[in-house]
């Protein structure tokens, strides 16, 4: 059986009205909204991706509950719901459209701000792009930041809630991977040399611990002063009587 596909009341209005910046609630929107998460001016961050990225670290502290998360703050239950307009536009057929579109209050604001009106600019189009962002019927395909590049990203299968693309779990696993050896190759490491130094001890020999069990086992002298001498572990080595 063929599945239909998702479709909002805001199908075809571009093409009904192509002066005005109308929200499709579609694919397009989603990508926008990612692409302002990810923002990040060489050399900073950028307001706007703070702004939007604490919305949705809000959400996800509520667990997903929008409703917790509006009754949990009562300033931005009057800000998010008047970010946007709605307007009926009647079709040339018997149907009509509902027209999604910024405030007043934010299609007057300035594309140039001053310094100091920057950060209300910024959290005003975040509550703008959240909710249009909550209103769309794939929002649930939005995710992150990705555990390894801390990017945010849109799910291409619903369990692909870690990381942005498989290139960045391939990493991350090669990365665990070759820390569990190096963690096993430094334990075995100094498994090794605790077994010299017993050796060591009971050995007739004048030579200093470390030279002695370096010679023996093939253990750099720096491995041993980092991980013996200046750890405490052995203060120092002495001979059995």
């Amino acid at each position: 059986m063929r599945r239909s596909r998702k479709q909002s009341v805001l199908v075809g209005l571009q093409a009904a009205s192509p002066q005005s910046r109308f929200f499709h609630l579609d694919r397009g929107d989603l990508d926008y909204i990612v692409e302002m998460l990810n923002r990040k001016p060489q050399g900073g961050t950028s307001p706007y991706a703070d702004a939007l990225i604490r919305l949705m670290e809000r959400l996800k502290e509520c667990g997903g509950n929008l409703k917790e998360m509006m009754d949990g703050d009562s300033e931005l239950a009057k800000v998010v719901p008047r970010a946007c307009t709605t307007l009926w536009l009647p079709s040339k057929t018997g149907r009509a459209h509902l027209v999604l579109q910024p405030s007043t209050e934010i299609k007057a604001l300035s594309p140039m701000p001053e310094p100091q009106e920057v950060e209300k600019r910024a959290e005003l189009l975040a509550a703008l792009l959240f909710h249009v962002g909550t209103l769309n019927p794939e929002w649930d395909k939005l995710a992150g930041p990705c555990a390894r590049c801390g990017r945010y990203y849109l799910k291409k299968r619903a369990s692909q809630n870690v990381y942005c693309r498989r290139k960045c779990g391939n990493a991350a696993t090669a990365g665990v991977r070759t820390r569990e050896r190096i963690d096993a190759e430094h334990k075995a490491k100094m498994n090794h040399a605790k077994t010299a130094i017993k050796d060591w001890k009971r050995a007739k020999t004048q030579e200093d611990w470390k030279r002695w069990v370096s010679q023996e086992t093939g253990i750099n002298l720096r491995f041993l002063t980092r991980n013996f001498t200046e750890t405490g572990e052995v203060k120092p080595a002495q001979k059995e009587k």
